[in-house]
């Protein structure tokens, strides 16, 4: 009890006298310390709190003009920022819905806010089996629009000639023991691994790399061949692997975000039509079951396989009429 008689209790009075002269208020000094809510003369604590949260909510006005260009650029950012987050959110709530195929690439496009040009991917959900080896897919696709600039090609052999006609093609990588090190030590960077049939077997001990990643050379992807020039010339066009998962879905790019509405559209009745020759004639039932569109960072969007059928069909009838047209004009 001494101390809150001493100097110590003074020393608050004074501090309590100075903020109320300053304020321009006369202050309770056992409540305004602590609770900063200024008490007029005659007013008890608890209508001083009721008072202050009414004039709090009054003046509870956000002044619309801005003080300087920092605020004003904060603003307008901040607005941005949410009117782009509830476009993303109303995307992620209607994901159950479907839209017309244009649409959908365009809604893509808007949803990815990421700082780096992201990629468009396409994701078909297929009728198959996967339990049924006839029914897989897994081959190489060549796009209309190549969404591959460098493919990386890498030769396995140890023929002398083989090496140099890998080198004449294009090929990155060109070898055996040096190559067959890079695989065993994971540095490698290719994209396609070809291999003459005299040379495979030596890749057998690093099978369970390759073969994971879809890199091993096989007669279906064309990669296992004798014709070493040809293949990494059609490979350095950009081919793509494209192979279901086990759920029987297949995932393939189709562009980047930059890319115009036309070169992805151009790009995804391509893959449409690609699957459709791969439907195996024991499939009865309808073969596509759907197809989401997404971006790197962005939403999955849900496509009307109808309105990709009408225009993959259109297309196919502009071609005919096309080639008609120029039959014609031959006679």
């Amino acid at each position: 009890m001494s101390l809150w008689k001493g100097p110590f209790w003074s020393l608050l009075l004074e501090y309590a006298k100075v903020r109320a002269s300053l304020s321009g208020s006369k202050l309770s000094p056992c409540r305004s310390l602590f609770t900063h809510t200024r008490l007029e003369e005659g007013e008890t604590f608890t209508e001083g709190i009721r008072n202050e949260a009414t004039n709090i909510a009054e003046n509870a006005v956000v002044d619309k003009a801005p003080h300087n260009d920092s605020t004003q650029y904060n603003t307008s950012h901040a607005t941005n920022l949410s009117n782009r987050s509830e476009n993303v959110s109303k995307l992620v709530y209607d994901k159950n819905q479907q839209y017309a195929v244009d649409r959908a690439l365009n809604m893509v496009k808007e949803s990815s806010n990421a700082g780096f040009d992201e990629t468009i991917e396409a994701c078909f959900q297929l009728n198959i089996d996967d339990r049924k080896p006839e029914q897989r897919i897994k081959d190489k696709i060549l796009y209309p629009v190549s969404p591959i600039k460098h493919t990386l090609v890498a030769v396995f052999t140890k023929n002398s000639e083989e090496i140099q006609v890998a080198k004449e093609a294009g090929a990155d990588y060109v070898g055996y023991e040096e190559l067959l090190e890079r695989i065993k030590k994971r540095r490698f960077k290719f994209y396609w691994l070809v291999s003459t049939p005299s040379s495979v077997k030596g890749l057998g001990s690093v099978s369970k790399i390759l073969g994971p990643r879809g890199m091993m050379p096989t007669e279906k992807m064309g990669t296992l061949t004798s014709d070493i020039g040809f293949t990494v010339r059609e490979l350095k066009k950009g081919y793509l692997r494209i192979e279901n998962d086990p759920d029987s879905n297949v995932h393939s790019v189709l562009g980047k975000k930059s890319w115009s509405t036309e070169s992805l559209l151009t790009n995804c009745c391509y893959l449409y039509e690609f699957l459709l020759t791969k439907k195996h004639r024991t499939i009865k039932k309808s073969y596509f079951k759907g197809l989401t569109l997404s971006s790197t960072m962005g939403p999955g969007i849900q496509v009307d396989l109808i309105s990709l059928r009408e225009l993959v069909d259109k297309s196919q009838q502009d071609k005919t009429k096309q080639s008609s047209l120029e039959a014609s004009m031959a006679a």
